[in-house]
């Protein structure tokens, strides 16, 4: 055999092997951009990963990597009407999401959550009420309950704080513990 004869057949079976390999990796690629109930989708800038709902192709969830790092500082997370639901921020870039805020259905915001030493336990979280006024959980040791609730009265801008084991045992239903 001559010489391009073998290297015909040796490109043939390296084009082949090279053709299988890709149709594998596309395989496994659609695979890891398709679930069961979810379809992703990248911003042509690829700093925006979008996940749709199968069943309505409404927007579930968006992570954000503003600067390319590969690690998302930002993620937005949506109900099935794709109203605002939760958004998370890693402003230090350690893969740990240290803030959360809470929005109602009609895109208000009603809550954070903040896990300051970033251990994956929420320290303070708080609620806002239908009056505009806050309510605070604060785990100040760390241990994963709450030892502290404060109260900010946004009319009078008051602030009430109180221990949680002294709001309990003020508590009518908890006294006959």
């Amino acid at each position: 055999m001559n010489f391009q004869k073998i290297s015909i057949i040796i490109l043939s079976v390296v084009i082949i092997g090279l053709a299988i390999g890709y149709y594998n990796l596309n395989e496994t690629n659609k695979n890891l951009m398709e679930s069961k109930n979810f379809k992703y989708d990248w911003s042509p800038g690829q700093e925006i990963l979008f996940t749709f709902w199968k069943s309505n192709s409404k927007l579930s969830d968006q992570y954000i990597d503003r600067n390319f790092d590969n690690n998302f500082e930002l993620f937005n997370t949506y109900d099935i009407f794709e109203n605002l639901h939760q958004t998370g921020y890693d402003s230090n870039e350690n893969g740990v999401y240290e803030k959360f805020a809470i929005f109602d259905p009609s895109g208000e915001k009603v809550g954070n959550n903040i896990d300051s030493n970033e251990d994956g336990v929420i320290d303070e979280f708080s609620l806002v009420l239908d009056s505009q006024n806050e309510l605070k959980f604060v785990d100040s040791d760390h241990d994963g309950r709450f030892e502290k609730v404060i109260f900010f009265n946004k009319k009078n801008n008051n602030t009430f704080e109180m221990l949680t084991e002294k709001l309990l045992k003020n508590n009518t239903m908890l006294k006959s513990e």
